[in-house]
């Protein structure tokens, strides 16, 4: 969070666009995770390509896409939303599609939910199943560092925004315990990050063609 401090005080200052804000603040996510790992040596399951530890998150990558889709045609975008320019807006694709995903989970999976499970040995029961306590409050702190979009956005957008973050943060927890993979992780991440911005602007063209 306070890595994150110079970039919202650039943005606001009009120093850098929004875009390049996200990048930087999201390669300060991944410096962190990546100096964890090959500096300090901090080890954490990546895993592979193995189809059996992938499946699942295949299955949770397009569910993800489904929901996002019966939103839009829930709340379909309004005629009065303004597109970016197009270089900013392929930047924009790009950085969903390839950047949110794989920076996430490196800290918030792979380091901290790792780290954590590792000193709290404790779980939880549920009907049966065991939910680790440490992929509980991993998920609450994936949820809590969405409080940064308070910088730009109404308290009401980001509360349900953390409330959605915790909630996957939780699903994509468990699954992570059982699979150790983060490559799929990040490719259900990205998945759903790029459906919720692309769909909308389908959408979007197609009302506007009409």
């Amino acid at each position: 969070m306070i890595g994150y401090l110079p970039v919202l005080i650039a943005l606001h200052a009009h120093a850098i666009p929004g875009v390049v804000a996200n990048y930087v603040a999201h390669a300060w996510l991944a410096a962190i995770a990546l100096s964890w790992y090959f500096v300090l040596r901090r080890r954490f399951p990546i895993g592979g390509f193995d189809q059996r530890q992938l499946r699942p998150w295949y299955l949770l990558g397009l569910a993800l896409v489904a929901v996002n889709a019966v939103g839009t045609v829930a709340s379909p975008p309004s005629a009065g939303v303004r597109l970016p320019a197009m270089p900013t807006l392929v930047a924009e694709l790009v950085f969903v599609a390839f950047v949110v995903g794989p920076t996430e989970e490196l800290l918030f999976r792979g380091l901290i939910q790792t780290a954590l499970n590792g000193s709290i040995r404790s779980s939880i029961s549920l009907r049966g199943r065991s939910l680790r306590w440490g992929t509980v409050v991993a998920a609450v702190v994936f949820g809590l560092f969405h409080l940064i979009n308070l910088a730009y956005q109404p308290v009401g957008d980001t509360v349900v925004q953390i409330a959605v973050a915790v909630v996957l943060g939780l699903l994509f927890g468990v699954i992570y315990d059982r699979t150790r993979n983060l490559i799929g992780a990040s490719l259900a991440h990205s998945l759903a990050d790029f459906s919720g911005t692309a769909i909308p602007l389908v959408a979007w063209c197609y009302y506007l063609g009409r």
